[in-house]
């Protein structure tokens, strides 16, 4: 009786339709060298289905371009996000104690919020870049494993 592998799935969600029939090992004089061939043929195929998929995307991302903008762009508009949101909270913060800040405290509150979103966003802009370039540099010398695939970039 084959052994049927249809419920094997790969990562795009299919299923292997690799029948083997381990009787094949005692069929002639070459049976069991034809069945390891069916067998090596299955799994080649198998961790093509698999695993070139992300090879690939690892390929891509280290022969991107964009990738450093894209994951750098990401990072300092995250920064930039998260003091509006700081900001946002302050003022609501000052409404809850009702608080009125005269117009030299509103200037000198803006101006250390513009030097810290400025100087926080360059930060992780210029970070970004380095751990994306990074990441290039390992993919292309081999260094990242398939345990280390980002799953959507670093910023996320």
């Amino acid at each position: 009786m084959p052994w049927n592998l249809d419920g094997i799935s790969n990562a795009q969600g299919g299923s292997g339709a690799t029948f083997i029939n381990p009787d094949d090992a005692f069929s002639g004089d070459q049976g069991a060298s034809t069945l390891l061939g069916k067998l090596y043929r299955a799994q080649w195929q198998d961790w093509k289905d698999r695993f070139s998929p992300y090879i690939d995307k690892l390929a891509n991302k280290a022969s991107d371009p964009g990738f450093l903008n894209e994951q750098s762009t990401q990072a300092a508009a995250s920064v930039r996000s998260t003091y509006d949101n700081v900001q946002a909270g302050m003022e609501t913060q000052r409404q809850g104690y009702g608080l009125n800040q005269t117009a030299a405290q509103q200037g000198s509150e803006q101006r250390k919020m513009a030097l810290g979103r400025s100087a926080d966003s360059n930060a992780a802009y210029n970070n970004a870049r380095i751990s994306a370039r990074d990441l290039q540099d390992q993919v292309l010398a081999g260094g990242m494993g398939l345990n280390n695939i980002p799953q959507a970039g670093q910023g996320q």
